[in-house]
């Protein structure tokens, strides 16, 4: 669970944390230090982190004629673009 340092200064497993700083630290450890300390961290609530489900759009691949250079779009068709697949 993450925590608050309140405390001036405090000696953890992760070295010396000093006050408003995030620490990571197990429960017993918290639990040691409380009864040394008391009120030297604040417990703080971790926001779930969600990665976006949405893919970056393809990017578009020229089209090709049979001799392998780029065809052009044809001006006729309007609403159809032949210079992409």
């Amino acid at each position: 669970m993450k925590y608050l340092v309140i405390a001036k200064s405090l000696s953890t497993s992760k070295g010396i944390v000093t006050e408003g700083n995030y620490v990571e630290l197990p429960e017993k450890e918290v639990a040691k230090i409380h009864l040394m300390k008391p009120g030297a961290f604040e417990a703080v609530e971790e926001t779930p982190v969600f990665k976006s489900s949405k893919k970056a759009p393809a990017k578009k691949k020229r089209a090709r004629n049979s001799n392998g250079t780029l065809k052009a779009d044809d001006p006729s068709t309007p609403d159809v673009n032949e210079a992409y697949e």
